[in-house]
């Protein structure tokens, strides 16, 4: 059924790009010279397909495709490096411009939870106030008095990103297998880290416990504010949470009617969004202003917790040496994190990449943010990534996009930030933490239990070993790579060899029967010693064309 599924929405996607590619043609001629203006006023379609720019319809054909495609379109929007700056402009307002689904919002809420919804809620309203590509938010207010938001999934979503994705990976494989320039910039691993997140994004028991474990990181910290759940109105396609009222972080004018500066609020989102990297290892990966807010206490207030990117402490540990590296221009010591970072990488020329390093680290360094084309850094540095082959965990991705994203946001509220000023506070109480007494003491502990488990291991593995030695039972298992192909490259020797072989022989009996004369002569030479001479001919005609052949 999955495949029938699967083959339907393909045959949709192909269907609704063919469609608009169609009309884009149409457009870029000029027939609408010679349609009379009455039947453009009157054809509403037809007007459209003259009148509307190239990457409105790009971003019609996304909104017409689903969700999946919006997400894409989404990260797209962030990419500065990848796309046009007009499209990448029309691709922002997917974030905010989703037609809504039409949905009995009661009836969805009794259905799922299994309640009675006058018994809880004392007001539903019906009209969404937002509505996003997986899911779209509705107002209430329980019995006792809370405001919240009430986010619900939208119908066979599931399934449609299901095929969807299944569609994306499989013509990445397709282009994979025949374009190097492909498998240089890992396109399948960066596809692939894309899938990963958004099957995430539709588990909103996911996203709950997400919302929950970033509460706990920052209990506490009065710089941010995160709103409060209800397990018992939620489930996997719909989510309860609190109401915040506040304003996007990048709407200047709003934050001059609250009164606060707006390179103080960057500032301030910044720190926090460092803590939760190097400090926490989980981080909202989709920063973009639409789910970070300001309150009317000044506190940042992040929402949407379905893309979140994860790093266990080994690898936080690697990102923050990282960062300390980036701020003291230490270029060896950054690539030898990036190594241990990296998931493989084969790094040809170590000073060059020295080299590229120093010059990113200049370029950031002696520029304010609004001097800093950062398209022209993100090319740089894929260009490096790809050069030297070097494939990223998952995370470091989320971690690009989240930094891009934030990038812009910068730009919007002080376009004279200088970035590493503003992180260097931060990345000084990390080192300062770094050579605290006591992460030294907890350094420690842990060292020694690794060594406490290496005394404790390797003694019995090495008894075994000395034990099995003793009686003649030490068995080595190796394994040879291309083992197939060398057992070839042998067998095909070995036929030579013997075909060699056999012809010396045959000659050389047929030459000593010959002066022999033995039997019946022919041609004053025995029958014998033409058959002899007549087989070392043909194997030795056989060789050469085996060797012609093997070149």
């Amino acid at each position: 059924m999955y495949g029938v599924q699967k083959l339907k929405r393909v045959g949709q996607i192909l269907g609704i790009l063919s469609k608009h590619g169609f009309e884009e043609i149409i457009s870029r001629t000029n027939l609408d010279r010679i349609i009379p203006d009455s039947f453009l006023l009157w054809n509403t379609r037809t007007r459209r397909i003259f009148e509307e720019d190239f990457n409105i319809r790009v971003r019609l054909a996304i909104e017409e495709l689903g969700p999946t495609f919006i997400k894409l379109g989404q990260l797209l929007s962030n990419r500065a490096d990848i796309i046009p700056d007009d499209l990448r402009r029309e691709l922002v307002k997917l974030q905010d411009e989703v037609p809504a689904e039409s949905v009995n919002l009661s009836e969805k809420l009794e259905q799922s939870l299994g309640i009675d919804v006058t018994a809880h809620f004392a007001e539903l309203d019906d009209k969404p106030i937002a509505a996003a590509s997986i899911a779209q938010v509705y107002r209430a207010t329980l019995r006792d008095g809370s405001s919240v938001i009430i986010k619900m999934r939208r119908s066979g979503i599931t399934e449609m990103v299901h095929a969807d994705l299944d569609f994306l990976l499989d013509l990445v494989k397709l282009l994979r297998s025949k374009y190097e320039i492909i498998q240089k910039i890992n396109l399948y691993e960066i596809v692939q880290s894309f899938a990963n997140s958004l099957l995430n994004e539709l588990s909103f028991t996911n996203e709950l416990n997400n919302i929950e474990r970033f509460r706990r990181n920052f209990t506490g910290n009065s710089a941010v504010y995160v709103p409060k759940t209800f397990r018992e109105f939620s489930n996997d396609e719909l989510l309860c949470m609190e109401f915040v009222a506040g304003i996007k972080i990048n709407d200047l004018q709003g934050l001059k009617v609250y009164g606060f500066q707006s390179h103080v609020v960057l500032q301030n989102c910044l720190d926090l969004y460092l803590e939760q990297v190097l400090l926490h290892g989980f981080f909202h990966a989709d920063p973009h202003p639409g789910n970070v807010f300001v309150n009317a206490q000044g506190q940042i207030v992040f929402i949407d917790f379905g893309a979140m990117g994860f790093m266990i402490p080994r690898d936080r540990d690697v990102i923050e040496g990282m960062v300390i590296n980036f701020l003291m221009h230490d270029a060896k010591d950054l690539i030898r994190n990036l190594k241990k970072l990296a998931v493989v990488h084969d790094i040809e020329d170590q000073r060059q990449l020295e080299r590229d390093a120093y010059e990113i680290f200049q370029m950031i360094e002696e520029n304010a943010l609004d001097d800093i084309d950062i398209s022209v850094m993100l090319r740089k540095l894929n260009k490096i990534l790809q050069y030297n082959s070097i494939l990223l965990p998952d995370f470091v991705y989320l971690l690009l996009r989240g930094v891009s994203i934030l990038e812009g946001t910068g730009r919007q509220l002080h376009a004279d930030l200088n970035i590493p000023e503003s992180i260097t506070p931060f990345a000084k109480k990390i080192a300062q933490e770094k050579t605290s007494a006591s992460h030294i003491k907890k350094m420690l502990l842990e060292k020694s239990k690794f060594v406490k488990e290496i005394l404790t291991e390797v003694p019995e593995d090495l008894i075994m070993l000395l034990e099995k030695t003793k009686s003649d039972k030490l068995t080595l298992n190796h394994k040879i790579q291309d083992f197939d192909r060398m057992q070839l490259i042998f067998h095909r020797i070995g036929n030579k060899f013997l075909l060699s072989i056999l012809a010396m022989t045959f000659g050389v009996g047929a030459s000593i029967l010959a002066h022999g004369r033995v039997g019946y002569l022919l041609w004053g030479m025995p029958i014998l010693s033409w058959l002899g001479f007549t087989m070392s001919f043909i194997l030795s005609g056989i060789l050469i064309i085996y060797l012609v052949r093997s070149k």
